[in-house]
């Protein structure tokens, strides 16, 4: 399992979230720590590297980016974004 840490930053983004945003995102947690390389490429030229991010939510109105660091098993979450 890969240990989850948000990014500071991201907790104006999270209080921002309604409830069914909120359990979406969580939902993506669930996976991230389990499968963090699920999520698409950041950057295309890099389909390997270790920023990516994942969609979320119904109609896939939210972005969570994040970086996987294998070496310390973790996930940093660097940013969460809600169109809804």
């Amino acid at each position: 399992m890969y240990r989850i840490v948000p990014d500071e930053s991201i907790d104006d983004q999270l209080d921002a979230l309604d409830h069914g945003a909120l359990v979406a995102y969580a939902e993506v947690l669930a996976l991230l720590e389990i499968s963090p390389q699920s999520g698409l490429p950041y950057n295309e030229a890099r389909p390997d590297g270790p920023m990516r991010q994942i969609a979320f939510g119904g109609d896939d109105q939210g972005l969570v980016v994040y970086l996987v660091l294998e070496r310390d098993r973790e996930v940093d979450i660097l940013s969460v974004v809600w169109a809804g």
